[in-house]
């Protein structure tokens, strides 16, 4: 059963035997030489999901739907239709046919065909139908393994097959991928490379001048400039006069702006490669550091910016490049946080001023910078924020421009086989993946791939000096949004404030350790895993559920993780949600002993060990891996 926009499809799958139209080619890595592959063997077959009075959807793999639904009479020839409540919808057009590897790092592992140009829905988006074929070698025919819906009118089905191994590779043929233009529906047909998915915990760092005053948050300036009393008090007293509503709030000694506050930037004990290693012991996969914040500061030399970044003044060294050598010399992924807007840049100020019709601050700023940044250091991960609020609508078309800069970043950048950008780039964003809003926690599957960015802190991105102990999330928790995350389809990116000096408070890296503690034992149930048929087991969620990914990248439901925050007195795990087979094994992580298990009318249980403190393998959560489980898609 397939569920697509929150309606149950029954889909079929029609074909035309042409040989020419089931030929497709897909680059080579790095763009070199070409891929063929003949589909012809996995089309032909009718699948049948689900049935629904609502929707109906017919897919041809090669060529026209030899025979269109009555319903669609009239209407054009076309590789695909869907019925919705009676009514025929065209879904691309053959002459509208893409063709990209699905994953550019390994073309070898199958194809994505496009097809575009569809019947026009309300709000004008063309309907679209993309077909993933991964081969599979124990597949004997093809399976049809999962149908999303995104963005909106944007069919995405999955398909293993044994047929779809590449039939010949030429390595002097040219064979370019099609060029993503710059719109957000061409930039939605881009596969998402394959590393972001298999990694799964990332570490989020907020740093820049708000880190010298540490108080409240990084919007210090912001909430300084606007007069909110216990920061602008704080600032009078503390450091020197503002000079904001100074009726208000009265001052007397010399003035202190908040540009005073960089020379105080020095991250002095800043170690790129420490910081390196924390992150890689707390088991995280990938680092995102703040290359610029709302506050126009970059941690990098930047032209745009002069005076006002890293290099120029405060540290007077690349934080940027510093951090992302170490972080690679670790065996990380490296990604840049990058704001859109600035809040107290005039250039930026104008723009706003003019309700965004002038565009001058993202055309001699805000690209200029994103490009000088991405030929630099080489992201592999642009987590844009700050798209801006009223006057302004801030589209992220009309204003930021983002997909004119996204487009150049898939099709020319050194790093468009491999980066991923979120989807915070202004009104009516796309994006290779979710980002949600901060601390998104949705409790439920997602299709799409997301990511939950979430603090250590409970108040505060950059460190605030102002929090006591009780003002931090402790490991537990931060465990159990990890592994939800996982569960539901998502990455956790955690972050963490370091200080002005540059150093990693014992109350964050505490934390960090007790999670990369937890992930040695149990990491095999987070780390290129997939969500299982059911992600968790009560409706508290105290018991959740992940597979692994097999060689071939495809879910593995024969193998099940069951994680575990509650270890019953009973000694008895009940598991309602999973039957066993006769040859099903438990095994506990962290544990060598036998773990015996029963399947009942309730449920599978299995008897938990009796343990001592010392042999129990964490005081928090619980991994055992159940093999041999029936296979379902």
């Amino acid at each position: 059963m397939a569920w697509v926009g929150g309606l149950c499809f029954l889909l079929l799958i029609a074909s035309v035997f042409a040989a020419d139209v089931c030929q497709f080619r897909v680059p080579g890595v790095n763009s070199t030489g070409c891929y063929h592959f003949d589909l012809s063997k996995a089309a032909g077959q009718t699948y049948t999901m689900a049935q629904s009075k609502n929707s109906t959807f017919m897919v041809s793999v090669c060529g026209n739907v030899k025979e269109p639904p009555s319903q669609c009479k009239g209407k054009p020839p076309a590789p695909a239709y869907q019925i919705y409540d009676g009514a025929c919808y065209v879904l691309g057009l053959l002459n509208e046919t893409l063709m990209y590897p699905v994953d550019p790092q390994d073309p070898q592992r199958g194809i994505r065909i496009v097809y575009r140009g569809g019947e026009n829905s309300s709000d004008g988006m063309d309907r679209a139908v993309i077909l993933d074929f991964i081969y599979y070698p124990h597949d004997n025919g093809t399976t049809l393994r999962s149908v999303v819906e995104y963005p909106p009118y944007t069919y995405r089905f999955m398909f293993s097959s044994v047929a779809v191994a590449p039939t010949s590779h030429s390595e002097t043929e040219a064979c370019p991928t099609p060029a993503y233009q710059n719109n957000w529906r061409s930039l939605a047909f881009r596969p998402i490379p394959s590393w972001f998915d298999n990694v799964k915990f990332g570490i989020f760092l907020h740093w820049g001048v708000f880190s010298v005053p540490a108080y409240r948050s990084e919007w210090y300036w912001h909430m300084l400039m606007t007069g909110e009393a216990s920061v602008v008090q704080f600032h009078n007293r503390v450091y020197g006069c503002s000079g904001i509503m100074p009726d208000k709030f009265p001052c007397t000694g010399p003035p202190f702006k908040y540009a005073d506050f960089a020379p105080m930037f020095k991250a002095e004990l800043f170690d790129p490669d420490h910081w390196a290693s924390v992150f890689k012991a707390a088991g995280a996969k990938y680092v995102v550091l703040t290359s610029k914040h709302h506050e126009g500061w970059c941690n990098f030399p930047s032209p745009q910016h002069w005076n006002w970044n890293s290099m120029d003044i405060g540290p007077f060294r690349d934080l940027v490049g510093n951090l992302t050598s170490s972080v690679r010399k670790a065996g990380l992924h490296m990604g840049l946080y990058h704001s859109l807007r600035e809040w107290y840049n005039p250039i930026y100020e104008e723009d706003n001023a003019n309700n965004c019709s002038t565009t001058a601050f993202v055309d001699d700023i805000l690209l200029p910078t994103l490009k000088d940044m991405v030929m630099k250091y080489q992201p592999e991960v642009i987590w844009a924020d700050g798209a801006g609020d009223a006057p302004c609508t801030h589209d992220s078309v009309k204003y930021w421009k983002a997909p004119n800069f996204i487009s150049w970043l898939y099709n020319e950048s050194p790093v468009k086989d491999t980066v991923l950008v979120n989807s915070r780039w202004g009104s009516g964003s796309g994006g290779d993946y979710t980002t949600g809003p901060d601390r998104y926690t949705p409790g439920q599957l997602i299709p799409e791939k997301w990511e939950s960015c979430y603090t250590i802190q409970k108040g505060s991105w950059g460190y605030d000096r102002s929090e006591d102990l009780s003002g931090f999330i402790n490991a537990s928790h931060l465990i159990y949004q990890l592994v939800t995350s996982v569960a539901f389809n998502g990455n956790l990116l955690l972050n963490i404030g370091p200080t002005h000096d540059g150093r990693i408070l014992p109350e964050f890296e505490q934390r960090l350790m007790e999670i990369g503690a937890w992930l040695k034992v149990n990491g095999e149930a987070i780390y290129n895993s997939t969500p299982y048929r059911v992600q968790f087991d009560t409706n508290a969620k105290q018991i959740l559920y992940t597979s692994p990914k097999d060689e071939y990248g495809l879910p593995d439901w024969t193998t099940v993780y069951v994680i575990s925050f509650v270890w019953p007195q009973s000694g008895d795990l009940v598991l309602t949600q999973l039957n066993s087979t006769d040859h099903t094994t438990v095994a506990m992580m962290g544990y060598n002993g036998q773990v015996k298990h029963s399947q009942g009318s309730d449920g599978l249980h299995i008897a938990l060990p009796t343990l001592t403190p010392d042999q129990l393998p964490s005081t928090i959560a619980w991994v055992f891996k159940l093999a041999n489980m029936p296979m379902a898609y």
